[in-house]
């Protein structure tokens, strides 16, 4: 009996007793349909932790930070502690080319950050002056919700943080902090005074910066600060500190930072791009082996997933569960099968069908039995994801309950597991019932009514 005969043959016989096969293929479509959206809301966990993360940041971008004005800790990787000492570290250009030289690093991105009063006429707000050498930090991919990056060649040209246009007030007001208001930075004039303290009398003369664009509110990790190329205001500040020598001395008790400091910390955090989010770890564990502090999303990225995996696993066993009594259903149907086929199976030996062509027959009638199960199954998963997406991320305003506009995912890879799944359980559920029809005497068989 060749293999097109025997699946014909098969067929048939599920036909026939049709009543009984749709019941034993619902139940497979029960199990597979759980078992798939229960894996689903697991997946979509994991979809909408990254999302929501990327908001933040990337997730390949590691954020290094040195612990400057003492001695630290460093914790290896077998537990141990080792002490790393004030001054082994340093936070310049050299530092930036030893990172460039790890595997998997496409560059590494110095950061200065200096206090400022950013003033809008009459207006005023704190501001976050970041400088950057911004050739690699438009590599960035920062989005803009208007205009362009900026330019080193450009007129004091700045990237303005969407947030920093919220918290402008009037320091001669009753009640200055509680009237904040905000202002148009792209088309305003704006001068920022490069220290944080406090003067007498008359403020001093800044320096007149020019925004070209402005971060979206979907970043928040550029939100909050002023990017200028680097050397653009080193030359600034030096003029202004120049200007105002007198002042600048007073602010620092008459104390001036060495230039080897400033040397060895020119930077006072990084941040280095890695081509591929799965080596993430592996090069943020290589810069903590050099003694400063690393952290990236990726951290908050793997405890959450083994939080979700945990609850995957949990709610993919539950699942399982009515994909196991589907199992027993398909086998309660096979072998009624055969107490109803018993004096066919003895008519098909007696003619001369070998043994292994009647196990092939009863094993091919219970795949089938699990493969249109796990199909339909699949096909109702995706409705009802689609009905979870629809209805209950709705009921978060559009959002979804992690931020995100889906809680169920199905890729197609699912699809075709749970498909292959079903099958499986289908072949396991008909295995002893095919062994059973082998084992029928065929005179015995024959003989009954």
């Amino acid at each position: 009996m060749n293999s097109l005969e025997l699946a014909l043959m098969g067929i048939k016989n599920l036909l026939r007793r049709k009543a009984r096969t749709i019941l034993t293929v619902l139940g497979v479509i029960i199990g597979t349909a759980s078992i798939v959206v229960m894996v689903s809301l697991g997946l979509g966990m994991n979809k909408a932790f990254e999302q929501q993360l990327e908001e933040y940041g990337s997730l390949t971008m590691i954020e290094v930070y040195n612990n400057r004005g003492g001695g630290y800790m460093v914790m290896s990787d077998s537990g141990e502690s080792s002490s790393v000492p004030e001054g082994e570290v340093a936070f310049n250009d050299e530092t930036i080319s030893a990172f460039e030289n790890i595997e998997h690093v496409e560059f590494a991105l110095g950061m200065k950050r200096f206090d400022g009063t950013l003033y809008a006429g009459k207006l005023q707000s704190w501001a976050g002056i970041m400088a950057v050498d911004l050739e690699k930090f438009k590599k960035l991919d920062i989005d803009l919700s208007e205009g362009t990056m900026p330019s080193a060649d450009g007129v004091n040209e700045v990237l303005m943080g969407f947030q920093v246009s919220q918290n402008f007030y009037d320091p001669n007001s009753r009640n200055p902090y509680s009237n904040q208001s905000s202002v148009d930075v792209m088309n305003t004039k704006l001068e920022i005074v490069p220290s944080s303290s406090y003067y007498d009398g008359k403020r001093p003369k800044g320096f007149v910066i020019t925004p070209t664009g402005l971060t979206s509110d979907q970043d928040w990790d550029y939100a909050w600060d002023i990017y200028i190329d680097y050397d653009v205001f080193t030359k600034l500040k030096a003029d202004f500190d120049r200007r105002n020598k007198s002042n600048d001395d007073n602010n620092n008790g008459g104390r001036k930072r060495s230039r080897s400091n400033e040397d060895q910390d020119k930077y006072d955090q990084m941040k280095i791009s890695v081509d591929d989010v799965k080596y993430v770890q592996e090069v943020q564990e290589q810069v903590k082996a050099m003694g400063y502090e690393a952290y990236s999303l990726t951290d908050a990225l793997e405890n959450m997933k083994q939080t979700s995996g945990l609850i995957q696993a949990v709610l993919g066993g539950i699942g399982a569960v009515s994909l196991f009594v589907a199992a027993i259903g398909i086998t309660n149907t096979m072998v009624m099968s055969i107490y109803e086929r018993t004096k066919e199976i003895g008519v098909m030996k007696v003619i001369g069908a070998e043994l292994k062509d009647i196990k092939r027959l009863f094993l091919f009638e219970a795949a089938m039995i699990g493969f249109f199960g796990g199909v339909f199954g699949v096909i109702i998963s995706y409705g009802i994801s689609f009905l979870i997406n629809s209805v209950l991320s709705g009921m978060s305003q559009g959002g979804g309950y992690y931020g995100v506009g889906f809680l169920s995912d199905i890729p197609y890879w699912l699809a075709l597991l749970g498909i292959a799944f079903s099958t499986f359980i289908g072949l396991a559920a008909g295995y002893y019932p095919a062994v059973r029809a082998t084992r029928l005497s065929a005179l015995e068989a024959i003989r009954t009514e």
